[in-house]
């Protein structure tokens, strides 16, 4: 099959969809198939969230997926997260295309999270439902990262037989490549942007708890390239001397931050979304601490400790405790590294998504489209 991955975003970037859309063109394109990852580009220092300057680039994207499902004769648009959605139903449409729409989260809970003030978080909460209520049902089929967006999806209109929901799972090539790594004692890390869905204010305030039971602990937040103004907005709200903030220009310097640390954290209590950094710290083999709303495929005291959503004393109880204690973390490590090690969770989710374009591909006909040397 030819596939287009069209992703609203810059790519490559060391951001969890754009992670997964990498992957997915790797999976896809190792079983035989033609993959067109089509993307803004390789665009630095663009803000996340809804901004007017997006109006362009996403322009800029419907012309290029135009222009890409017309000459290399695309069977199916793949299309993550909605402003790539709506460039594929535009396309789609046009074209008599099928459009599998793949949502990463749902907008009602996410958009509120690029604003200050509880007016603008209604304003953009109310938006969110909109969006969320109007683009995914228009789709030939729905795919949803987790349970809990698959949930939401049903309630905004997508019928059961248009939905499937299809957690992430570990790239054998990304197992294969993490390294073993001697951890720095008393280091814990968080790896992943900066945005505010992920809950970064409270990681502060527990791990301030934290440093009273365990001194000389040390936090670090390990992100992509273009975080600039995230880190700026973090530091104005008062980093401390014990937190660093390191910029890792590569996946290879990600990994070997992440094998350094001692203790993982996933503060994110946002609940449709799966944040791929846990694969990351699985595969590493590392304690993790999340907290619930986040913690997809982790079970409390046997591969993480999982927290309540909110409960600061809670989390850096659980992290100051594995601190403590060797053994327990050895052992959650390796539970965790056993549940992402064999590949089974990955050749099972690409099984489905071709499942899909066949089912997607039997009910619509395309028109007849020329064939043309590739780009």
């Amino acid at each position: 099959m030819r596939v287009a991955l069209v992703i609203a975003g810059p790519y490559p970037a060391l951001r969890g969809s754009q992670v997964l859309v990498s992957h997915l063109a790797r999976g896809l394109g190792a079983r035989g198939h033609d993959v067109r990852v089509v993307t803004y580009g390789e665009r630095r220092g663009l803000p996340p969230g809804p901004r007017p300057a997006r109006v362009l680039l996403d322009a800029v994207l419907v012309a290029r997926l135009w222009r890409i499902a017309w000459r290399a004769r695309v069977d199916v648009i793949h299309a993550h997260n909605y402003e790539a959605a709506i460039a594929g139903l535009l396309v789609g449409r046009a074209l008599g295309l099928p459009m599998v729409y793949h949502g990463h989260s749902a907008l009602e809970q996410e958009l509120p999270t690029y604003v200050a003030g509880p007016a603008a978080r209604r304003r953009m909460a109310r938006l969110g439902r909109l969006l969320d209520a109007q683009i995914p049902r228009r789709a030939d089929f729905c795919i949803a990262v987790t349970e809990d967006l698959g949930t939401h999806l049903r309630r905004t209109g997508v019928r059961d037989q248009s939905l499937a929901c299809i957690e992430p799972a570990g790239a054998p090539d990304e197992l294969a490549g993490t390294r073993a790594t001697a951890p720095e004692p008393g280091l814990v890390c968080y790896a992943g942007n900066l945005d505010g869905y992920q809950n970064l204010e409270f990681l502060l305030r527990s791990f301030a708890l934290v440093r009273a039971a365990v001194p000389g602990t040390r936090l670090v937040l390990v992100t992509h390239a273009d975080a600039r103004s995230h880190m700026a907005r973090l530091v104005g709200a008062g980093i401390p001397p014990h937190v660093d903030i390191v910029q890792a220009a590569s996946y290879e310097e990600v990994r070997d931050r992440l094998g350094a640390a001692t203790v993982a954290v996933c503060p994110r209590a946002e609940r449709s979304g799966f944040p791929m950094k846990l694969l990351n710290y699985m595969a590493a083999g590392k304690a993790i601490v999340a907290c619930a709303g986040s913690a997809k495929g982790l079970v409390d005291g046997v591969t993480a400790r999982v927290v309540a959503d909110g409960d600061s004393a809670g989390f850096a109880g659980a992290v100051a405790s594995l601190l403590h204690d060797p053994p327990a973390r050895r052992r959650l490590g390796e539970a965790a590294r056993r549940a992402v090690a064999d590949g089974a969770a990955w050749e099972v989710g690409l099984d489905r998504l071709e499942a899909i374009y066949r089912r997607v591909l039997a009910r619509t006909r395309p028109v007849l489209l020329p064939v043309t040397a590739t780009e």
